[in-house]
């Protein structure tokens, strides 16, 4: 992982946010916490794509379709992450509670580490950089940090209950 590069405002307000599992009494106690914490993600990650998006739109004219497209892809990566984060349900820790717990605590430290990975290489995008060194060190590694992000998502999701099949179970109750 790289330097923090993730202002000390934007790293407070997502640790600040970061679920208390003991504090998941009642469905609607932990359906709002999740909602909470995975809003500060998913806005953080919305910044990611922001500038991404950014960066593109002032740069058309020099980045090539190869760019462009590895732009898209890195969108597209962190539009399967938003779709996990959106996931609903009945938050129901699976398994033993204080396993589970630990094991959602390590990864929502995981995640949060990825975050401030990602917004550090999106960041070293910048319009005045020349963009052709970026892709050729940075856009892999940020890639690979958003499919394992996505997959963290979905792993604590499962260990909430709320494994894709909770899509299913969601438009049962509806």
């Amino acid at each position: 992982m790289m330097a923090a590069s993730i202002s000390f405002s934007e790293m407070s307000t997502l640790m600040e946010k970061m679920p208390i599992y003991a504090d998941y009494r009642t469905a609607d106690d932990a359906a709002a916490a999740e909602r909470v914490f995975r809003r500060a993600m998913g806005y953080l990650l919305k910044e990611c794509g922001h500038h991404l998006l950014t960066v593109a739109e002032k740069k058309s004219q020099i980045l090539s379709s190869d760019m462009e497209q590895t732009i898209d892809s890195l969108i597209e990566r962190i539009t399967l992450i938003f779709r996990r984060l959106d996931r609903e349900g009945l938050v129901c820790l699976v398994g033993n509670c204080e396993a589970t717990i630990v094991e959602l605590e390590e990864l929502d430290t995981r995640l949060i580490l990825m975050i401030e990975e990602a917004m550090g290489l999106v960041r070293e995008l910048e319009t005045d950089v020349p963009a052709a060194s970026w892709f050729k060190t940075e856009a892999d590694r940020l890639s690979e940090d958003l499919a394992a992000f996505s997959e963290m998502t979905e792993e604590r999701n499962y260990l909430l209950g709320l494994g894709w099949e909770s899509e299913f179970n969601l438009k049962e109750k509806r």
